[in-house]
């Protein structure tokens, strides 16, 4: 039976739930922070997210709302992705926010955009004094190549729609100067949310949200973005996928579930795979296992049998078998190779 590694949750995995740091579980800092009285929250939800349950309003709609930090937190949002497309503003304060490992200082007046496989943290760790408004929409997706479906009470003409998934998913610049009348549309969105009547106010919060959505598209427009077609592709999924994966090598993979998890056909997956590697899925992710687990090894971090288990191997007689054939000795002999290496290195 294998061991299932201890720190396999708090991995930021790849684009589904097992085992990673996804979704609303990591909003547990800022729930406890609101219920402390350290910050006030405002927001309607569903699915787990802190908040009025918003029940059958809204459909789509995972997060709506904000917060309101007067003083610096003790807390912060670490990495993770959400379930939807978030667009937030910044109304007051400032906010560092790290995404796909690029960080920015944010102050009053900007705003920024994450989609679903989008890492990201709020806080540098932690929050400071802000109010920040959001609207965080599951639109189906959860990878790059997959098709936005916008809710149905956003009553767009078709083109409408289509052009604000191209300007959304085919330029991913992380923050904008919000125009005048967006930052407006987003303190109303606030103050409704803040009435708590989510019975009497689900209209008005529903044509808010789609007005800052048109007046946001305008706003992109007149900006006139270049759109990058390789940002909404396939292979930009599978890239994304084989990064994390080295953050994931404890589960049980196999070429059908890497597949399944890029929701791709083998076929696709494979092609993907070889044209950024130059390997055949199965032996990436071995490659990959036996190099993490060398770096554990040197490290002294465990046991054979422990690290054999933590990077995937089915048992410590296999892993020996290919660690010795990838490198030349056995994993009990690495930490004294590493060390001759380093003397000779720096004789």
């Amino acid at each position: 039976m294998r061991k299932r590694n201890p720190n396999a949750a708090e991995r930021p995995a790849v684009f589904r739930e097992p085992g990673a740091l996804l979704y609303a579980g990591n909003c547990q800092d800022l729930l406890e922070a609101s219920r402390a009285g350290m910050v006030t929250l405002n927001a309607w939800t569903r699915r787990g997210y802190p908040g009025l349950d918003l029940g059958s309003a809204l459909p789509q709609v995972c997060s709506v709302g904000g917060w309101d930090a007067t003083q610096p937190q003790d807390w912060g949002l670490r990495e993770h992705c959400n379930e939807g497309v978030k667009i937030a503003y910044i109304a007051r304060g400032a906010l560092t926010v790290t995404m796909d490992g690029q960080r920015r200082i944010l102050t009053e007046g900007q705003m920024f955009v994450v989609r679903p496989w989008q890492l990201h943290a709020l806080g540098d760790p932690n929050v400071g004094a802000s109010q920040i408004v959001w609207v965080l929409l599951d639109m189906g997706v959860r990878r790059p190549h997959e098709t936005w479906l916008w809710p149905d009470w956003i009553s767009w003409p078709e083109r409408d729609r289509k052009r604000l998934t191209e300007l959304l998913s085919k330029n991913e610049q992380i923050s904008y100067v919000a125009a005048r009348d967006v930052a407006r549309s987003f303190m109303d969105i606030a103050d409704v949310v803040a009435t708590g009547d989510i019975e009497g106010s689900e209209a008005r919060l529903g044509l808010l949200i789609s007005m800052m959505l048109l007046q946001f598209m305008q706003m992109l427009e007149t900006q006139a973005p270049v759109l990058d077609l390789a940002l909404a592709s396939s292979k930009r999924t599978v890239k994304i996928f084989l990064k994390r994966l080295r953050h994931a090598l404890d589960e049980e993979w196999t070429l059908e579930n890497m597949a399944a998890e890029c929701n791709l056909s083998r076929t696709q997956f494979t092609q993907h795979c070889l044209l950024l590697t130059n390997m055949t899925p199965v032996r990436f992710l071995q490659m990959i296992r036996l190099e993490a687990a060398s770096e554990m090894l040197g490290a002294g971090q465990s046991t054979v049998t422990q690290i054999a288990y933590d990077c995937g191997f089915s048992s410590s007689q296999y892993f020996a078998t290919c660690y010795k054939k990838r490198f030349g000795f056995s994993p009990l002999e690495t930490p004294h190779k590493r060390r001759a290496l380093a003397d000779y290195a720096s004789s």
